[in-house]
């Protein structure tokens, strides 16, 4: 009890959360009001709307476990939605002290990539091309790959974003409304780039299994506003299929440098000679180092085949994926 009053008196506070129940429709806090809080859902369902001309518009629901306000807590910048109680319910809510006074117990490094996080998601409107967001599914799209590299997490052992984070996050950056940003991310599981998760407290994950694909599949949809193609599918087939002969020989018999992979020429041809005459083996590698596949460099007696095994990759994956990328999707309902 004397510990108590002495802490009264000094105004010092224990370092702990305080937490506020909320009914179905009362407000937490108001877009563009200014808040030293963070709030942590303990239980319920809260909802984040966006003041629009045509009124409030619903940007995602948000449920237990979940996280608001962090964002004006870390950059002082006001309230950028207005948060609402969906459901009955609970949360803790962390103060500026509080958070200061955990912040100071974090290593160093965590607390400078958790500001670099917030500054990185605040300044993403600013890095997307003005131009992709005339086109509502690249500007989503190419949100999503500013997002991973600092956003993304484990789930069910593949890499993923919340659901959630991308559809607010999409109404800020790209001005899509939540309905919108649904509908684009559902044509996008379709093609299967993503898959659309939910976990035990339903709440929603986007999950890649590769996430090259979906970088890939934003210069598709850059080159398809520009009528252009990838120049990736005008290599002949035969090219494609000499390229992989290069790598598997390579897989036992070359060696990594600072470009990639080296191969002796001389090796390879021989070991091609019982499929093709050496001479139209030499004429498709100059072919291959034309079309910037691969780097010839003259030796003493023999030359050696420098090539990146990332571009094979890349070329495979671009030739099997265009069907799908230009495939008509129709949605459910």
């Amino acid at each position: 009890m004397q510990q108590q009053r002495t802490e009264l008196k000094t105004g010092k506070r224990p370092q702990q959360p305080n937490s506020k129940t909320l009914d179905e429709g009362e407000v937490l806090f108001e877009e563009g009001t200014t808040g030293r809080e963070l709030y942590i859902i303990q239980e319920g369902d809260l909802g984040v709307y966006k003041d629009t001309s045509e009124g409030p518009v619903e940007l995602a629901v948000i449920g237990k476990g979940g996280i608001i306000g962090e964002m004006s807590l870390l950059d002082k910048q006001p309230r950028s939605a207005t948060i609402k109680a969906v459901s009955k319910s609970q949360v803790a809510i962390v103060n500026e002290k509080v958070f200061q006074a955990a912040l100071e117990k974090a290593p160093m490094w965590l607390t400078s990539i958790v500001k670099i996080v917030v500054s990185r998601l605040r300044d993403a409107n600013k890095r997307v091309d003005q131009s992709v967001l005339r086109d509502r599914e690249r500007g989503l799209v190419s949100l999503i790959t500013l997002l991973i590299p600092d956003a993304k997490y484990e789930f069910s052992s593949m890499s993923a974003l919340s659901y959630d984070q991308v559809v607010v996050e999409a109404y800020y950056v790209c001005r899509l409304k939540k309905k919108e940003s649904q509908k684009i991310l559902a044509s996008i599981e379709k093609r299967g780039i993503i898959a659309i998760e939910e976990d035990t407290e339903h709440k929603k994950h986007i999950t890649f299994v590769d996430l090259e694909l979906i970088s890939i599949y934003y210069e598709f949809l850059t080159l398809k506003s520009q009528q252009k193609k990838f120049s990736e599918i005008g290599i002949p087939e035969e090219s494609v299929s000499l390229f992989s002969n290069i790598a598997y020989v390579a897989q036992k018999n070359g060696k990594s440098v600072d470009d990639g992979v080296a191969l002796s020429q001389n090796f390879f041809v021989k070991d091609m000679s019982d499929k093709k005459e050496s001479s139209e083996t030499e004429k498709m590698l100059l072919n291959l180092r034309r079309n910037g596949l691969i780097n010839i460099t003259p030796g003493d007696g023999d030359s050696t085949i420098v090539f990146d095994p990332n571009m094979l990759s890349r070329i495979k994956k671009i030739r099997e994926w265009i069907p799908r990328f230009e495939k008509k999707v129709v949605l459910d309902g």
